[in-house]
């Protein structure tokens, strides 16, 4: 005997003006969402498109140095590649539209705004990258404090060959 709770929805998709189409039926649990996460999806898209536009204008400002640049050029590579994941969830919310699942229209999204936030990371990476000055030595300055127990007079070279404390061989 089945319960109410056991049978699975149906749904049956409307065509254009609302009407029915014969075979397009969406089976299984609530699969009905109360919001089109298409918008929310384009203007993720719309964030990410910017943040590769960003590392490219990064790229162009970056000195023809091999190190910096190259650095920039895989932060660009890694978003560049950013994007296409985020097509393709896209292409998955746009073909959900025929029985749209509430489930995995949240997880699309989570996985583009993860997408936004590497890319965010990214950007930040390749500013760092431009502004990095690989090829210079710096140099290091050390200040020495004599300890006043130290005569004023004491010499300060090493000690001539034999002059000083007899080392032994441990051996």
């Amino acid at each position: 005997m089945l319960s109410i709770s056991s049978v699975p929805a149906v749904a049956v998709v409307g065509g254009p003006g609302g009407k029915p189409v014969a075979g397009t039926i969406c089976v299984g649990p609530a699969r009905l969402s109360t919001r089109d996460p298409r918008a929310q999806a384009r203007e993720a898209m719309r964030a990410l498109v910017a943040g590769v536009q960003h590392i490219e204008r990064i790229r162009a400002k970056t000195p023809a140095d091999a190190g910096d640049r190259n650095c920039v050029e895989q932060k660009l590579a890694e978003a560049r590649v950013g994007l296409q994941i985020a097509a393709g969830e896209m292409e998955r919310l746009d073909a959900d539209r025929a029985c749209p699942n509430a489930g995995e229209d949240a997880y699309a999204l989570h996985r583009l705004q993860l997408l936004i936030e590497r890319t965010g990371e990214l950007t930040s990476a390749a500013r760092i990258c431009a502004m990095e000055d690989l090829s210079s030595i710096d140099t290091t300055t050390v200040e020495v404090q004599v300890s006043p127990a130290v005569p004023a007079r004491a010499s300060t070279e090493p000690p001539m060959p034999g002059q000083g404390p007899a080392l032994r061989s441990p051996f």
